[in-house]
């Protein structure tokens, strides 16, 4: 009976050996899930630069410029349409803020002379929009009506999916001189300006 029972239960040489193997496996097995989830996240930013791309050339076809990267007070000239000026303010000083608020929002005109509805150009998901805490764009003149992203006037920031912000430089692009250039820092999370050596993704 006992030599029945050994010949048919592990020894505890093949239950380490049997533990080896599983260790060796899911060690293949993490850097492989680990590497298809970075090209995932790498595929799902291209494809929301090329979304943003689209979606700023046809704001740049309703207001005959592409939204700024600084929207401020100080520093910044207002954007114009139909005699009716969108007013600058001061939360909305960086290009990733400018992205949301510009593109997310809805723009009514409606004075005597002009009538016209502009926006929203995309659909942010909510996920990737971080309330930037105590900004609002706050001005509304009496010709011109703005629902900002959510239909309230908090300022925005947007992640990509790696969780930093886009880069979006309209005023003096080093690349796309004649439009804008916009990126994410990629899987490393750091800036190298869009560089060719670096993982940074970028519009050109």
């Amino acid at each position: 009976m006992s030599k029945q029972l050994n010949s048919n239960a592990f020894t505890l040489i093949e239950l380490l050996s049997v533990m080896v193997i599983i260790l060796v496996l899911a060690g293949i097995t993490v850097p492989v899930v680990s590497s298809a989830r970075t090209s995932a996240k790498k595929g799902v930013t291209s494809a929301q630069i090329g979304q943003l791309e689209l979606a700023l050339k046809q704001f740049e076809s309703d207001f005959g410029v592409y939204p700024p990267d600084s929207y401020t007070v100080a520093a910044d000239t207002a954007i114009s349409v139909g005699g009716i000026s969108i007013p600058l303010d001061d939360d909305v000083g960086t290009g990733t803020k400018c992205l949301v608020f510009f593109l997310g929002s809805k723009f009514t005109f409606s004075s005597a002379s002009f009538n016209n509805i502009y926006g929203p150009y995309i659909e942010f998901k909510k996920s990737q929009l971080d309330e930037v805490t105590g900004d609002f764009f706050t001005d509304n003149p009496p010709d011109i009506t703005i629902e900002g992203v959510n239909g309230t006037m908090k300022v925005y920031q947007y992640k990509d999916p790696f969780g930093e912000y886009y880069i979006y430089n309209s005023s003096s692009p080093a690349n796309n001189r004649s439009s804008f250039d916009i990126y994410s820092y990629g899987a490393d999370t750091t800036d190298d300006s869009g560089s060719g050596s670096s993982d940074d993704i970028t519009n050109w």
